[in-house]
C-alpha cells in the first residue's frame, strides 16, 4: 500500500514538473517571435557584404507580420525607402534567415524555387542539419545571395535592398531593433 502511494506521489510530481517546464518553454517561444515593429536606420553601400549598421537618426521602421507558418509580410519605410514584401523564414541556430518568394525569387536568382543545386548533404553550400542549410541545398545554386534575417538573441532585423540605377548597383540596408 505504501509503495502504491509512493509511486503515485512520484508520478504526480513528475507530471507537475513536466507541465511547469512545458508552460515556461512556450512563453520563451512567444517572446522570441519576430512579429512586431523594428526601429532603426538605413545605410547605403556599394556591396552587399560591406553594408554597415546605421547610426545617427534612427527613425526608420520595419513592421513584420506573420502571414502563415514560415512566411512573413515586411513593411519597411523611412525617408529613403518605402517597400512592402513577403519573405520565407528559415531557422539557423539563434538566427532566423529570410529568402524571397515566388516571382521575386525567380527574378533575383534566375531560376524557379526547387531548381537549385539539389546536391544533398554533400553540397558545399551549408550545413544540411538546419532549415536554412536544407533550404540552401534544395533551392539555391552556388553564388546566390541573401539579403537579411533576424538575430533572435538581440531582437534585431536587418535587410538589404538591391538598388539599381542604370548600370550601377548599390545596397540600402535597414538595421533595426524590436520595439
Amino acid at each position: 500500500m505504501k509503495t502504491k502511494n509512493y509511486i503515485k506521489v512520484l508520478l504526480y510530481a513528475f507530471i507537475g514538473t513536466f507541465v511547469f517546464v512545458a508552460c515556461q518553454k512556450g512563453n520563451q517561444t512567444v517572446n522570441k517571435s519576430v512579429e512586431g515593429t523594428y526601429i532603426g536606420g538605413f545605410t547605403t553601400t556599394a556591396t552587399l557584404k560591406s553594408a554597415t549598421i546605421a547610426t545617427g537618426n534612427m527613425m526608420d521602421t520595419a513592421i513584420v507580420k506573420l502571414i502563415s507558418n514560415g512566411q512573413i509580410n515586411v513593411h519597411c519605410f523611412g525617408n529613403d525607402l518605402d517597400s512592402t514584401f513577403i519573405l520565407n523564414t528559415f531557422h539557423n541556430g539563434d538566427s532566423l534567415m529570410v529568402c524571397l518568394t515566388g516571382s521575386s525569387f525567380e527574378h533575383e536568382y534566375g531560376h524557379m524555387v526547387g531548381d537549385g543545386s539539389m546536391m544533398g548533404s554533400g553540397n558545399m553550400m551549408g550545413n544540411n542539419s538546419t532549415e536554412w542549410g536544407q533550404h540552401m541545398n534544395r533551392e539555391h545554386k552556388v553564388g546566390d545571395k541573401h539579403f537579411g534575417g533576424f538575430d533572435m538573441q538581440n531582437g534585431t532585423f536587418g535587410y538589404s535592398f538591391k538598388m539599381i540605377t542604370g548600370s550601377l548597383t548599390n545596397y540600402k540596408k535597414f538595421q533595426g531593433t524590436k520595439k
